[in-house]
């Protein structure tokens, strides 16, 4: 296990936890309903090249988020900005998995020459999921999910029926279901989903700046992944100059000892 530390931004205290010793930085960002202890298994492959920095974003693991207002775009960009400053390096890889990956690509966005590796594992922000499109953009899209999570029912109702007439998949209902059954999960779901509205990368710019500023990108989507199809990493590696795309034979949830091989194979890749 990693050394977990606290960082203060405004009045909210980050949860972070440290992996390895290598000689260059790695910030990782995890996925929804997880936590910067999900980047555990991975040390023992990324660990003699990188000193991993695996935030807890707000609403999930031991970070406290008591700003009166949603996560922004800014927040991301002053917090690494301090961090770096306190830790005293100025260049870094990231790392993003899923829901994680939209902090990454903003970062990639935003300070490019700061970014030494861009890592995307299942990532999330290449493509939007429609159904967040209509949660969280238009007012009533909103007012809706709001209601939606105070009146859960509904949602279900239809998830059940969707899986019976087999237009839902058994695993799909399972994945509504473990981030929608309790009250607690569904206030996590609101205030993370709203947040994470205002982090919509521009893809066109982001692979721009990545190329202009030639940062190797390293993709990893699971072929059996329902939630973020491969063809999503596909499309993000077209016209990227330096990219390594690694198709595994996984569903979403890969982040575990047997990707390990994988990455093991892509930090030779980077060399």
């Amino acid at each position: 296990m990693g050394s977990t530390n606290l960082f203060q931004y405004i009045n909210s205290t980050f949860h972070y936890t440290i992996y390895g010793d290598g000689a260059e930085v790695l910030i990782a960002f995890h996925g929804f309903s997880e936590s910067g202890r999900s980047f555990a298994s991975l040390k023992s492959a990324l660990s003699a090249r990188y000193t991993i920095y695996a935030f807890d974003l707000p609403f999930h693991g031991a970070t406290k988020w008591n700003e009166p207002r949603p996560f922004t775009t800014s927040d991301l960009e002053k917090i690494i900005s301090q961090f770096t400053q306190q830790h005293n390096f100025e260049q870094f890889a990231v790392l993003g998995f899923s829901m994680g990956g939209k902090c990454a690509l903003h970062l990639a966005q935003t300070m490019p020459q700061k970014i030494t590796a861009l890592w995307l594992l299942a990532s999330d922000g290449i493509k939007t999921n429609k159904i967040y499109n209509v949660a969280v953009y238009p007012r009533w899209g909103r007012s809706l999910f709001k209601t939606t999570i105070q009146h859960p029912a509904w949602l279900f109702a239809v998830v059940n029926i969707a899986n019976k007439l087999r237009l839902l998949s058994p695993w799909l209902k399972k994945f509504t279901y473990n981030h929608m059954e309790t009250k607690e999960k569904r206030e996590r779901l609101y205030h993370t989903w709203i947040s994470m509205a205002a982090f919509n990368p521009d893809i066109n710019l982001v692979k721009k700046q990545i190329n202009q500023h030639q940062i190797p990108v390293l993709l990893f989507f699971g072929k059996r992944d329902e939630v973020i199809p491969v063809a999503v990493g596909e499309f993000f590696a077209e016209g990227l100059s330096s990219c390594l795309l690694t198709r595994l034979e996984r569903g979403h949830y890969f982040i575990d000892e047997k990707i390990n091989p994988s990455l093991t194979a892509a930090l030779q890749w980077l060399k």
